[in-house]
């Protein structure tokens, strides 16, 4: 597969009370290709279970509906406007997505229906919660790297710890 990076949407990862930098990241990314920022959260407590015979996602599955009195996700429902005032400030065509399923997986599928140039994610959230987590379903990160050919970008967590030079 030839790499696309430059040529596609960039597609950034989002989630409620994320790191800013991960959107700033990609924001200026999308501004400095010219490109579509498409964000997009994924859920990974529903998955995706639309298919057509010929093994291709459809459309439809690419976006799922939240239910608006879940207070979960009147946050993530906030994420869309976020992207939109960050994408307006500099002139950008943007979208979001609500996805289902394992979030590297959805990620993957999305950069690949819309042919992306790059896939933006954070690095994880600090803590014990976030640790059990990744060590339960795996770190979004290396997923991502190990089954994707869209070019992966990954943004550090600058409180995370100490850098490791100087």
């Amino acid at each position: 597969m030839k790499p696309r990076f430059g040529q596609g949407a960039v597609v950034v990862g989002m989630l409620p009370e994320q790191d800013p930098a991960v959107l700033a990241c990609a924001v200026a990314l999308a501004a400095a290709s010219g490109a579509e920022l498409v964000g997009a959260y994924v859920d990974p407590g529903s998955y995706l279970i639309e298919w057509d015979p010929s093994g291709n996602v459809l459309g439809n599955s690419l976006d799922r509906a939240l239910d608006p009195e879940d207070d979960a996700a009147s946050a993530v429902l906030e994420l869309g406007p976020l992207l939109a005032a960050a994408a307006q400030e500099l002139g950008l065509r943007c979208s979001f997505r609500v996805l289902g399923g394992d979030p590297a997986m959805a990620l993957g599928r999305l950069a690949e229906a819309l042919q992306a140039a790059v896939i933006v994610v954070g690095a994880r959230r600090p803590g014990l919660l976030a640790g059990v987590s990744e060590a339960l379903t795996g770190s979004v990160v290396r997923k991502l790297l190990a089954t994707q050919h869209t070019p992966v970008l990954a943004i550090p967590r600058l409180d995370a710890h100490p850098p490791l030079h100087g």
